[in-house]
């Protein structure tokens, strides 16, 4: 069986050349595992056009939620009620979400944009909304209604 490393004379360009392999191949593993980061590290929260006699007016509910993910990628999977009583349709509901460890401490926060319209003095589901990446821990959800924005805007 061959070594990975050889002590021979004259060994010392291939040693390099499979350490420089290995630097290659680690390097294009960062990269890769990083590039998700770069590409939606940009990514901030929503630009907010809301109207605060809209949003006043709205009822967000939280139904239901589990984490998905099996322990590798975790993401709170929810089911939300809203509730409009204003006369006319909103749409870009927005809320912000904070998640909680096992002893009540805070382990992540953020925001959430849900698609679709609510029509006046209607209520509507949104049903299987994945609201982002959470920490490993979270055991605890809260939300809170942040904006709306009128449907003829």
């Amino acid at each position: 069986m061959t070594p990975l490393l050889s002590c021979k004379p004259g060994a010392a360009r291939n040693n390099r050349a499979w350490f420089g392999l290995g630097l290659a191949r680690a390097a294009f593993t960062v990269l890769i595992m990083l590039l998700p980061l770069l590409l939606l590290g940009g990514c901030g929260a929503p630009e907010l056009h809301a109207d605060a006699a809209l949003t006043r007016n709205v009822r967000l509910e939280l139904v239901d939620w589990h984490i998905v993910g099996l322990w590798v990628i975790n993401c709170p999977n929810c089911w939300f009620r809203v509730e409009n009583y204003n006369e006319v349709p909103i749409k870009n509901v927005t809320l912000r979400y904070k998640t909680y460890g096992y002893n009540g401490e805070l382990l992540d926060t953020g925001t959430y944009t849900m698609d679709g319209e609510v029509g006046p003095g209607r209520a509507k589901n949104f049903i299987e909304q994945y609201l982002g990446l959470v920490n490993l821990e979270s055991d605890m959800l809260s939300v809170e209604l942040v904006s709306v924005d009128a449907e003829n805007h």
